[in-house]
């Protein structure tokens, strides 16, 4: 890849007329073609992955595989999606808000996409129906639990799966038989909604490439502890500690984000096969992606009964450096990727990532000492430079808020703004 330049949006805020009050696949196209015009390369976007029952935060993903349905386009589905009046005053509602109205979008988006299943259904046995089958059997591999897990909660109330009868929730296999008869057309409903999104999503990446842009990803380092991975996986993804970060300049606590934690050594003793599957599935959605806390594939912080106050999972240095080697050399076989190295990270992570020739990240506002701000010039070459992330509030609103004295500072030492005029 040679230098070029994009920009950073979360899909959901790109809205559009078509919308019912969240931005989905149907108005990149747009945007493609602006940024053609841009000169723009390249676009980034957060995870895409399916998001937790009630928290539609990117980075809360319910599965390290699939697509987010709440991205699906309805204008695009051929079975058709109709509203009543009532249901068109809620959408009117919602694209009048400033922020999204979840309370509002899911459930109309949902029922909508119930809908339109049920057409699809009651069709029969047609050309789309022979493709949706063919999809669903080329992904079983994940597919398959994905959408029993999805179906079961759904059954149970959405429980956690550890709250389900312990049949279920152990994977008996009898159970899960039964479970997979009773509840087909639910499991159907959710392998469907996941062929639809990557059909839809595999539209979008044929309309990037005719504008030549480049799609970047998002891949969270870790998935809910509800989640049908760690329902499939438990010896691998693991809930007998709790993963988080260190004590730092941030946090004189750290964080403990109540996330499982991987068993590296685990995998590797199965070949990292389920590591390697979602590689794999993810260079398949994008051009290249960005490894969500790069940091985690050293070295994992994990707080329990007998380490409340945490500590580091390998424990030496060496063996930090070891494991992460491993680990971002199966993360990038065959596929282009960045690593989010923000944050207190040890030297000898960008050592590795540098002998490994992956970019890692320079965040310009936060790239100062002593409230001088560091000239990009002099950043590492092979670099991903941006001017925030999914943790910063948006460019225009750090500008206008930021004191003068920071603005004096990065006019300093970036005098190329000084030809915009909206730069007072």
């Amino acid at each position: 890849m040679t230098r070029v330049s994009g920009i950073l949006l979360p899909i959901f805020s790109l809205r559009s007329s078509h919308d019912i009050g969240m931005g989905d696949f149907g108005a990149l196209e747009g945007l493609f073609a602006w940024m053609r015009s841009a000169e723009q390369r390249i676009f980034m976007t957060l995870p895409l992955l399916p998001t937790a029952h009630l928290d539609p935060s990117p980075y809360s993903t319910e599965s390290a595989f699939g697509l987010n349905p709440m991205l699906i386009h309805l204008g695009w589905l051929p079975e058709g999606v109709a509203f009543t009046g009532e249901q068109q005053k809620s959408i009117e509602e919602a694209r009048a808000a400033d922020r999204i109205r979840y309370d509002l979008v899911t459930p109309l988006k949902m029922a909508a996409l119930e809908r339109a299943f049920a057409t699809f259904d009651r069709q029969g046995t047609t050309a789309r129906s022979r493709e949706f089958e063919t999809w669903s059997i080329e992904n079983s591999d994940w597919l398959d639990d994905y959408a029993l897990f999805c179906a079961l909660s759904s059954a149970f109330g959405r429980r956690a799966f550890w709250d389900w009868p312990t049949p279920f929730a152990e994977r008996h296999p009898g159970a899960l038989e039964a479970a997979r008869s009773e509840h087909r057309r639910s499991i159907r409903f959710h392998q469907w909604l996941q062929w639809v999104a990557e059909a839809q999503w595999s539209k979008v990446r044929r309309q990037a490439k005719a504008h030549d842009i480049l799609l970047c990803g998002d891949e969270p380092f870790m998935v809910s502890q509800n989640s049908p991975d760690c329902w499939r996986w438990p010896q691998f993804l693991r809930r007998d500690a709790r993963l988080g970060v260190p004590p730092d300049d941030f946090s004189a606590d750290g964080q403990d984000w109540g996330l499982p934690w991987f068993d590296f050594e685990a995998l590797e003793q199965d070949g990292d096969r389920w590591l390697r599957a979602r590689a794999r599935k993810a260079a398949n959605y994008y051009d290249m992606r960005r490894i969500d806390h790069a940091v985690g594939y050293f070295r994992q912080y994990l707080r329990d009964e007998a380490h409340p106050r945490g500590h580091f999972r390998p424990e030496h240095a060496s063996d930090q450096q070891a494991r992460g080697e491993r680990n971002f050399r199966i993360l990038s076989e065959g596929a282009s990727i960045v690593a989010e190295d923000l944050g207190v990270i040890p030297r000898f992570v960008r050592d590795t990532l540098a002998r490994l020739e992956l970019p890692g990240y320079q965040v310009m506002r936060w790239s100062r000492e002593d409230g001088v701000y560091r000239d990009p010039r002099y950043y590492p070459e092979v670099s991903v430079v941006t001017t925030g992330t999914h943790d910063t509030e948006t460019l225009r609103s750090w500008w206008e808020h930021a004191p003068p004295w920071e603005r004096e500072s990065v006019c300093k030492t970036w005098p190329e703004l000084w030809r915009f005029p909206s730069v007072p």
